[in-house]
């Protein structure tokens, strides 16, 4: 199913005699790069293969992985029960140039692939590419409420349980158990099931908030609920491009047309549908704090980071991590996203010390294409705080690098989906028809960049008002983790409608969800939902009021 080929020094490729084009490479930090070759009739045919690199991270000590990729259960895979061998997977692994390789068993081919699982990073790793087998649930247990990747596991089986069987069906239990053994936690492919669905959206606030049942909401009314759009700009009349006062009452097209809008806007108040298996119950493990990251970099970029965004207005530490779900998600390579961990420059990789830095947001997430391989705010690095004694300026400085081979795909962010900007991101879209992105040619952006491969330097200021997180993103290649900026001492309380847009998705959740909790769990899930809301409550009352 991937149209390429790994060989490593001295391997063999079967070809018949004649002539071809080869075009080789090593991932996204490597050049892609042309050449004529000539098969002999007879005998063997050596092929001299020079790599070239346009970009070294692990000089500015960042350490590439990918914490999501399977070995088994894919349709992709001749036998999805079985899958394939470690050694496959590390070929694939090391083929993209990857230092960390992180292989998840998970439902379909749980009972034969579990046999790979170590407490250590496998027998085939070298200090530089490294390969652990651990867990995702995925196909058993919790997934309904989210499907879990698991890392730096010293056990792979839930107490109680009988290899992929009799796991609990909500993820707080097993996030409680993975930190317990010192292990790292995050909720996969995060995007699915953080869509909008405007129509049904729509129907669920009228519903919510007509308390007189006329069809529509008036002022007071809706402001007793979280609105995609303020009132005014839900209630203006369009006609093309021509703008006019409203009626002073939002009908269900009014509303369903401000959740159409919002769908492409970063960040935005639209509830999501939360009826698949990514980030779903993350804003109640998150408020118990046994949630690390959520992930990115292989669904849509605008759900990915939307719901992240949110978690940090509320001053959660969540990170951010990259991964593909390959071949699940992004079938063609593993590492088509990635996590950058700063580490120092190494000789080798430690995998515990890799996933503590990935944990504590001492990274970046990207393509492979793009690069933050310095960033920081007052001299904060990501993962850090930096301090204000009152309100005032920041200042960041980064270096940056581009490659001028970035493919004009959706994934990276050079056309845009025939559905519009909130498919941005989304590696599964392989073959529609794409319109060019004019706004990464040029557009609003704080600073321009050339992607011409050299690292360029880049400073700018941010005016804080309040404690509050600044990172660097270039959408929807690169995301920093934030660099926390706490002024005058009090806790991060960004934005009261992030709170009350948690809670929101915590009662939808449980709503469309719920059922899904054994019977004998259910109780238990309700108290921890309960207390979740009544977190995000305070936050609320402790958040100014939003602009």
């Amino acid at each position: 199913f991937q149209k390429h080929i790994y060989r490593a020094d001295g391997e063999t490729v079967l070809l018949p005699p004649g002539e071809f084009t080869m075009r080789y490479g090593r991932g996204p930090e490597y050049r892609w790069l042309k050449r004529e070759v000539k098969i002999a009739a007879e005998g063997e045919t050596n092929i001299a293969v020079k790599l070239e690199r346009w970009i070294d991270p692990g000089e500015s000590g960042f350490y590439s992985g990918d914490h999501h990729i399977h070995a088994s259960g894919c349709a992709h895979y001749t036998t999805p029960s079985v899958g394939v061998e470690p050694a496959d997977m590390f070929r694939q692994v090391k083929g993209e140039a990857l230092n960390v390789g992180c292989v998840l068993t998970w439902g379909p081919g749980f009972d034969h692939q579990q046999q790979f699982f170590s407490p250590l990073v496998d027998d085939l790793s070298e200090p530089l590419t490294i390969l652990k087998y651990d867990i995702e649930v995925s196909g058993f247990g919790s997934q309904a409420l989210g499907h879990v990747c698991l890392l730096n596991l010293k056990e792979q089986i839930y107490p109680g349980a009988d290899g992929s069987a009799k796991w609990p069906t909500w993820t707080l239990p097993v996030l409680r158990w993975v930190k317990q053994q010192g292990g790292y936690t995050g909720y996969a492919h995060s995007g699915s099931g953080l869509q909008i669905e405007p129509e049904a959206a729509a129907k669920r606030l009228l519903q919510k908030l007509d308390a007189d049942g006329d069809g529509k909401l008036n002022r007071d009314e809706a402001g007793k609920g979280l609105l995609p759009e303020p009132f005014a700009v839900i209630d203006l009349r369009r006609d093309g491009n021509a703008l006019s006062d409203g009626d002073g009452a939002l009908t269900l097209e009014e509303l369903a047309a401000s959740h159409d809008r919002v769908a492409d806007e970063l960040p935005n108040l639209a509830i999501p549908e939360l009826n698949s298996v990514g980030a779903q119950e993350i804003f109640v493990t998150t408020a118990r704090g046994v949630c690390d990251f959520i992930s990115a970099m292989d669904t849509e970029r605008i759900r990915e980071w939307n719901c992240w965004y949110h978690l940090l207005n509320c001053g959660f530490p969540l990170k951010v991590s990259g991964e593909t779900d390959f071949p699940c998600m992004s079938s063609t390579r593993v590492g088509q996203g990635r996590v950058y961990v700063q580490l120092g420059k190494q000789q080798r990789v430690d995998f515990g010390e890799w996933c503590a830095g990935l944990a504590a947001g001492r990274s970046y997430v990207s393509d492979g294409y793009a690069h933050a391989l310095s960033f920081k705010v007052n001299g904060a690095a990501p993962g850090d705080e930096a301090r204000l004694d009152k309100p005032g300026t920041v200042k960041a400085r980064a270096k940056v690098a581009f490659s001028p081979e970035t493919p004009l795909e959706a994934p990276y962010g050079g056309v845009v989906p025939v559905g519009g900007r909130r498919f941005s991101g989304d590696t599964r879209i392989l073959h529609e028809a794409q319109a060019p992105d004019a706004l990464y040619q040029k557009g609003r952006r704080r600073v321009e960049v050339p992607a011409d491969g050299a690292v360029h330097e880049i400073e700018f200021e941010v005016e804080v008002a309040r404690s509050s997180w600044v990172a660097l993103r270039q959408f929807p290649q690169l995301h920093t983790n934030p660099v926390t900026v706490i002024v005058a001492g009090k806790p991060v309380r960004a934005s009261r409608q992030s709170a009350l847009w948690a809670i929101d998705c915590i009662e939808h959740l449980w709503n469309v969800r719920g059922v899904k909790i054994a019977e004998k769990e259910r109780d238990e899930a309700e108290r921890a939902y309960e207390q979740a809301k009544a977190l995000y409550r305070r936050i609320a009352e402790e958040s100014p009021s939003d602009p």
